[in-house]
């Protein structure tokens, strides 16, 4: 079995218990207001941003330029800010905002690719949340308007996660690092969990 067939089966459990999220819930059954969809978007962003950074550093200094290069083309934090500053904070604030400090372990590779592929997973996810969220909160169409983070692809989402796809099976890895990319994935949902209820 490949790592991506592995990852879908192997994480669906955890998938399913992060959709089960207060926020998530509220979206679906469109009981969210402004104030608690920006405090939505920035439990991603203090889970993120860090992770960014880090991992940023980390591609640095293990010289894996292609892959430093590859999660950068896809950093989530810059539509973040961008949102929370449309949705009314300041720069000041942004900075200000809590970050998590039980992140996922992220020293190699295969760990960088199971996290990755929870974000880049949540993309997918993040399609239907834009629908959703337009439909009831007052926001525009505008993609720079509060849903820039949710809609990070936009009508590019399925050819992105493709993308992701075949990076992550065209990576050369023993069945140990394989085995990594999934404990990672499992760990980036469950630390995630933990962050929202926090």
């Amino acid at each position: 079995m490949n790592v991506m067939a592995r990852l879908k089966e192997e994480t669906a459990v955890n998938h399913k218990q992060i959709e089960d999220n207060r926020f998530a819930k509220a979206i679906m059954n469109q009981t969210l207001n402004v104030t608690d969809y920006s405090l939505y978007l920035q439990k991603f962003y203090g889970f993120i941003k860090p992770v960014e950074r880090h991992i940023a550093a980390l591609s640095e200094a293990q010289n894996v330029h292609e892959l430093g290069e590859f999660i950068q083309n896809r950093a989530k934090s810059p539509l973040l800010e961008r949102d929370l500053l449309a949705l009314g904070l300041s720069e000041e604030q942004l900075q200000q905002l809590p970050e998590c400090q039980q992140l996922p372990k992220l020293a190699a590779v295969a760990q960088m690719l199971g996290y990755m592929y929870v974000i880049e997973g949540s993309t997918m996810g993040g399609q239907i949340i834009t629908k959703q969220v337009r439909k009831f909160l007052p926001l525009t169409d505008n993609a720079s308007e509060g849903t820039a983070y949710f809609n990070a692809y936009g009508t590019e989402t399925r050819a992105k996660w493709a993308e992701f796809s075949q990076f992550v099976s065209e990576s050369v890895l023993t069945e140990e690092e394989a085995t990594q990319v999934v404990e990672t994935a499992k760990q980036t949902f469950l630390t995630l969990e933990v962050w929202f209820n926090v």
